[in-house]
This record gives C-alpha cells, structure tokens and sequence, in this order.
C-alpha cells in the first residue's frame, strides 16, 4: 500500500483539486483508494458532494473511536476519512501528547485493504502536517504558476529536510506537480522552466488550466464526474499513469 500526502505551503495552488482528482483516476483504473482529509475546511468531503456524515479525522485522533468505523464510501473504490472544523481541537490536545509526532502513524496504521492512501494536508507548518510526512512513505508537491508558489516549494524542501531530522526517518518528495498551466501565459513558462531546472525529473507534465476543474468542487463532483472529456481528465488520468508506473518507496520496516 503507498501512502502519500498532496502537500504545500500556499493556498490555491491545487492540492485538494490533486487529491480528489488523482484518487478518482486510480480509481478508474480499479484501484482501491481512501482519501484522508487533514484540513479543518474539509474541502474533500465538499469536492465530493459528501455532507452528512459523523464522526472525523478529529475523533479518531482523540481515540473516541477507531479509524475503521469513521471511513465512508464516497465512490466506487473510493473511500473517505473525513475531517471538520473539530480537527483544530483535536490538534490543541495533540500537543500535549508523547510523540506527538505519531499519533497519525498510531490511530491509521492499521488501516488495510488499499492500493493507496492519500492524504490533503492544509497550507500551513502545523502538528497535522508534521504527522502526515511522519506517516506517508511519499511527498506529492504541487506548484501553480506563480513564482511565489515556487518559493513556497524551496521552503518545503527545508522544511521536509528539518522534519526528517526531527523524525530520524522522513518521507520523499517523489513528484513536483505543475498546476494551473496555461501556454498563453509568459509567467507559466517561465515557473515551468524553474521547476525543472531546479527539481528536474521529479517535475510531472503540467495540469492545465481548465475552467471544468474549477466548477467541479461545486457540483459535488469529480471531473471524471463533471466533464469526463476535460483538459483537467485528461492531465490527471495521465499522472494516475505515471504515479502507477512509479516503484514504491522502501522505507524500514516495510
């Protein structure tokens, strides 16, 4: 089972977009997937058009109850652990705990049953993001095209470097993913052009910029859903492709 956290330090740059729609292309392709929402605006549960649901992410980090009986079909191979606004909550007591940096590794590690895990992480240096990078084997980075999106990717670089040393153990940054492309644009070429120069082959082919990604999250669909034809279908079936291709990371113990 791979296990990978769709993180980033600025907000719009797409990481729950790359969430919901890099799990519904596994998906499609008959892979069992659970999506774990770490951020407290639960924007994967809104992208999915899921509202009514009970316990979170929170009560499972406050041992209330198991991780098994809080996980909701969401789609055909597709499940969710959900979060909420409780989330910040559970996080204020989080500190107070022994290896706090753990808990993620302790109340999920016994999931079973998935291809893969993947886990949207919010936009901000926090205990719930230092315990999705403690738990995953692997990193997905996505940068949209502004070069200020490309500073906040150097700064998780250090950042992650910073966190493994904490950890003694860290996970990879396996893929940097351009988001938001648009070929008319000169700034888009120019942040493309950064990226590989400085991350090189961990760059993926651009998500271009699609208007039906953005109305998706608002129909409660995905875009295989929405508009199955979409530029945004097309560029996140084929980085489902290059994600399945890619040999899972050894890590100890595993």
């Amino acid at each position: 089972m791979r296990k990978i956290a769709i993180v980033g330090f600025k907000g719009g740059i797409g990481k729950t977009t790359t969430t919901v729609s890099l799990g519904a292309a596994l998906a499609r392709r008959n892979r069992r997937v659970l999506l774990i929402d770490t951020d407290t605006q639960a924007n994967v549960s809104i992208s999915l058009g899921i509202k009514d649901y009970g316990d979170t992410l929170a009560e499972v980090l406050l041992r209330k109850v198991k991780a098994e009986s809080t996980i909701i079909r969401a789609r055909e191979n597709i499940d969710l652990l959900p979060a909420d606004l409780s989330l910040f909550k559970a996080q204020q007591r989080m500190v107070l705990e022994l290896a706090r940096e753990q808990i993620f590794s302790d109340v999920l590690g016994r999931l079973k049953g998935y291809d893969y895990q993947l886990l949207d992480c919010a936009p901000s240096i926090s205990l719930l993001t230092v315990n999705a990078i403690a738990y995953v084997q692997e990193v997905f980075v996505p940068v949209s095209m502004e070069m200020l999106a490309v500073a906040g990717a150097r700064q998780f670089m250090h950042y992650l470097r910073d966190v493994s040393r904490l950890l003694g153990s860290g996970a990879t940054i396996r893929l940097i993913i351009p988001t938001f492309y648009d070929p008319r644009r000169r700034v888009s070429t120019m942040v493309l052009q950064t990226l590989a120069s400085e991350f090189g082959s961990r760059v993926t082919h651009p998500i271009r910029i699609d208007t039906k990604l953005s109305e998706a999250p608002g129909a409660g669909e995905t875009i295989f859903e929405y508009e199955p034809g979409a530029r945004g279908a097309a560029d996140y079936a084929r980085l489902a492709s290059l994600v399945e291709a890619m040999p899972p990371v050894k890590t100890n113990g595993s």
